[in-house]
């Protein structure tokens, strides 16, 4: 499975899983005992946990996956261009239409850089 699919794959996951808290009307940070430190009748307890640690987990994995996807980003980005892309025609000049002027040079200021080229 490739890095994109699996962080797609876990997202979905994590969905998933924040519905399960949105069900019994719960977030990461409900308190799940009453007042008097019972557990609270309104929610299932043990689905909110079991949903917030996985939450957590999938946090963890995703935070990983999109490293790695960095990783490879950067790595396709880094890499060198192809060969034929890089080198002129075969002939070494340019096409005739690729060299059009663009700018007129009317003088060369002493002591620039242009100068001394």
């Amino acid at each position: 499975m490739n890095l994109v699919a699996r962080k797609d794959a876990i997202e979905k996951e994590i969905k998933e899983q924040q519905a399960l808290l949105d069900a019994n009307n719960s977030t990461m940070t409900t308190e799940l005992i009453d007042n008097e430190g019972f557990p609270r009748g309104d929610i299932d307890v043990y689905t909110v946990r079991h949903a917030r640690v996985r939450i957590i987990e999938l946090r963890n994995d995703l935070k990983a996956v999109t490293d790695e996807l960095a990783v490879a980003l950067q790595a396709v980005f880094n890499s060198p261009e192809p060969e034929s892309a890089t080198e002129p025609s075969t002939s070494g000049h340019a096409q005739p239409e690729a060299l059009k002027p663009f700018a007129r040079v009317d003088g060369v200021a002493p002591s620039s850089p242009a100068n001394e080229a």
